[in-house]
């Protein structure tokens, strides 16, 4: 090989060595990208898991409201029983010719239902509610699938960075061994 061969092959080594550090320095560029977009993803899968467990939490309240409606409504059916029954009992007790009869269930069954229809309204409210907070947690719990499937493309798109930079850091020693035997057969010919 003669002198001119051996420069030309060191020149033509050294410019790929330089190539490959480029190479290198951008994956490793990009590995701090996506690590960086891994790390704000992971501090979103934990908000997100703070808030379904809020959300979570609320809806055990509003469970737990809803859970007294039953017992609620069967007092008051006991109650207002009562009320009839009593009603009755003061209907019959009152009436005589001279004292004109007075009906309890008339006076007060309108405040009765009346107040029957309110609360079904209120519980009506907490069961959409209960409706909608459910709603909010199943689409947390969808962002929350979306996040943790890009952390794990992360994940890959890391490995694959770093396993072109074991590439590329072979190829450089490589190009330096290339280099460092042209190098020799240069240095041979000058002296």
């Amino acid at each position: 090989m003669t002198p001119e061969e051996a420069t030309q092959l060191y020149n033509i080594e050294q410019r790929k060595y330089y190539e490959y550090c480029g190479y290198v320095v951008s994956y490793q560029n990009k590995i701090g990208e996506y690590q960086s977009e891994r790390q704000n993803k992971r501090v979103q899968v934990e908000n997100k898991q703070t808030e379904i467990q809020k959300n979570r939490e609320l809806l055990e309240a509003i469970s737990g409201t809803t859970g007294v409606h039953d017992d609620l409504f069967s007092h008051l059916t006991k109650i207002n029983s009562k009320v009839e029954d009593a009603a009755s009992n003061f209907k019959t007790m009152v009436s005589s010719s001279t004292v004109s009869s007075f009906d309890l269930c008339n006076a007060f069954g309108e405040k009765a239902t009346s107040a029957n229809s309110q609360l079904t309204a209120v519980f009506d409210a907490i069961s959409k509610g209960a409706s909608t907070v459910t709603g909010v947690i199943e689409a947390l719990n969808q962002e929350l699938q979306a996040l943790n499937a890009r952390i794990q493309e992360l994940d890959s798109e890391i490995s694959r960075a770093q396993a072109m930079i074991d590439q590329y850091e072979a190829s450089k020693r490589s190009c330096l061994a290339n280099m460092a035997y042209y190098k020799k057969i240069m240095d041979a010919i000058v002296t």
